[in-house]
């Protein structure tokens, strides 16, 4: 780690090296490597290579970040989306930063198995100076939600983590039970299937479980009124079967179906897109990508499949409804390639609906009025 007496030195020598050129810079760009103590820069001043990477503090960081804005027209900056989300973007921005974020990934193009801070703010900046220029493969910078967006997803998430929370207590209770040579083990937790139970338990066990059964009921109270909020906020007309819940989930996760401009965009942010590996003459069709979020995939699976019960005129089933049918001979195969690609079609619909492409009429859905 570096002194403060070298992290200044370093900045002073960084500022001699713009004022030196008898022009402004059109553009510094910075590559920002973010940890909890420390900021490590590099910058690249026009069409120059970068300079060695400089560690700061955040509050040093932010001063010399600052200071940019004085070197040249225009300042660019990057970072990884992470821990520390988005509010150091509005910061930036509010600065007169032109900032980005991108999608974390590992910085080592030459897979040199060599990886720091200082080479991953230069790889940061070598890819922000390219996508600026022009190169707009170099990266991809992520959606970066609004303030409002983003606290609406803390809730719907933190519903997730409730129940995940909730499903890890009860399957450790039936490990436990199974352990003892105990079968009956659905809904152990449950006052009736409790009082069964609890005289065929040792003390140890049933002291243990008894703790247990106070934490699921605890977390089922506060899931409850968690997914009461996000039921309150939906929409008072939905297609039959989508479920209040699950669309207020989806819609939360998506945070605004405006940033998407054509259907490409919304199927390959699902990540329930076929993946593909050719060469020459070679070609193999893989699985779906799973690029971005599994649990935005596990809503969309989880709606397709009530679409399939509740949507039969839905004209994006009708393409798989023989294969997806209950009395359907199809293999499982298919009917799992059916299902992954009509959850995709339906992101794309819904996609479709919310922004005004199409009405629910011209799709085939059947609405449904819920009462609050």
């Amino acid at each position: 780690m570096k002194t403060n007496k070298q992290i200044d030195n370093s900045e002073v020598r960084a500022e001699q090296v713009a004022n030196s050129q008898s022009v402004q810079p059109e553009a510094i760009y910075l590559g920002l490597d973010l940890h909890k103590q420390s900021i490590s820069i590099t910058r690249i001043i026009d069409h120059s290579t970068p300079q060695p990477a400089q560690r700061f503090t955040w509050d040093q960081a932010w001063r010399f970040i600052q200071k940019q804005l004085s070197l040249a027209k225009k300042v660019y900056a990057v970072y990884e989306a992470g821990c520390f989300g988005f509010w150091a973007y509005r910061d930036l921005k509010a600065k007169g930063i032109e900032c980005f974020v991108v999608h974390p990934e590992k910085l080592d193009p030459q897979h040199k198995r060599v990886q720091t801070d200082k080479l991953d703010s230069r790889n940061l900046a070598d890819k922000l100076q390219r996508y600026v220029l022009g190169n707009k493969r170099a990266m991809v910078p992520v959606y970066v939600p609004t303030q409002v967006e983003e606290q609406q997803r803390i809730t719907a998430r933190h519903r997730c983590r409730l129940q995940k929370q909730l499903h890890s207590l009860q399957v450790r209770g039936q490990g436990w039970l199974l352990s003892q040579g105990i079968f009956k083990t659905k809904g152990w937790w449950a006052e009736s299937v409790w009082e069964e139970l609890q005289p065929k338990l040792c003390a140890e066990l049933a002291a243990a479980l008894e703790d247990d059964r106070a934490l699921i009921t605890e977390l089922q109270k506060r899931l409850k009124a968690v997914e009461k909020t996000l039921e309150d906020s939906a929409p008072k007309e939905l297609p039959k079967g989508l479920g209040r819940l699950s669309f207020v989930l989806l819609t939360r996760e998506l945070c605004n179906y405006e940033r998407f401009h054509n259907r490409r965009e919304i199927g390959s942010f699902t990540g329930l897109c076929g993946a593909v590996s050719s060469s020459g003459g070679y070609h193999v069709d893989l699985s779906i990508n799973k690029a971005g979020g599994w649990y935005l995939r596990t809503l969309l699976v989880e709606l397709a499949w009530r679409i399939v019960y509740w949507q039969r005129d839905y004209r994006g089933l009708q393409r798989w409804k023989q294969v997806l049918q209950a009395d359907s001979t199809a293999s499982k195969r298919s009917r799992k390639i059916a299902i992954v690609a009509l959850a995709r079609q339906l992101a794309v619909d819904i996609w479709r609906w919310q922004t005004g492409k199409l009405t629910a009429q011209q799709l085939g859905w059947k609405m449904s009025t819920y009462k609050f």
